[in-house]
């Protein structure tokens, strides 16, 4: 991978749809070179998927906050499930330290976030954080 792989990597993860003649035109490469290099990085697994952002806000999604897990009870597999289950759940992460999972959720309001927390902490410990705003 060199300086011009990096370049196509920094201006997909900015507009996973600006175009292959802007992409050609911003690092002075021909258009089939610039395809050649996409496709090669998606053959290799580097590109591993074209994707968008969201306004949570704009989908009624105005509480986000993350979930940290630790000291499960039972079956991890269980945790996982319901985690993975509900489709306001957008990230699940296992880490290293005393938390053994951290997840990202965005829900319709407080009363769910609350009513989802308290199905998990039947299962695990939980903290939870509100996300108050995104920095970058």
């Amino acid at each position: 991978m060199d300086h011009l792989d990096k370049k196509i990597i920094e201006m997909l993860r900015k507009d996973s749809r600006i175009s292959i003649t802007a992409l050609s035109d911003a690092i002075n490469l021909s258009r089939p070179s610039v395809t050649e290099r996409i496709t090669r990085l998606r053959e290799e697994g580097i590109i591993t998927a074209f994707t968008i952002k969201t306004s949570d806000q704009k989908l009624g999604l105005s509480v986000s906050f993350f979930i940290e897990i630790s000291d499960i009870k039972g079956s991890v597999e269980n945790v996982l499930k319901i985690l993975k289950n509900n489709s306001f759940v957008t990230e699940v992460y296992c880490v290293t330290g005393v938390t053994n999972y951290i997840a990202r959720a965005s829900m319709p309001d407080i009363e769910m976030m609350h009513s989802f927390l308290s199905e998990l902490r039947k299962h695990c410990n939980v903290v939870s954080s509100i996300i108050l705003e995104s920095i970058l």
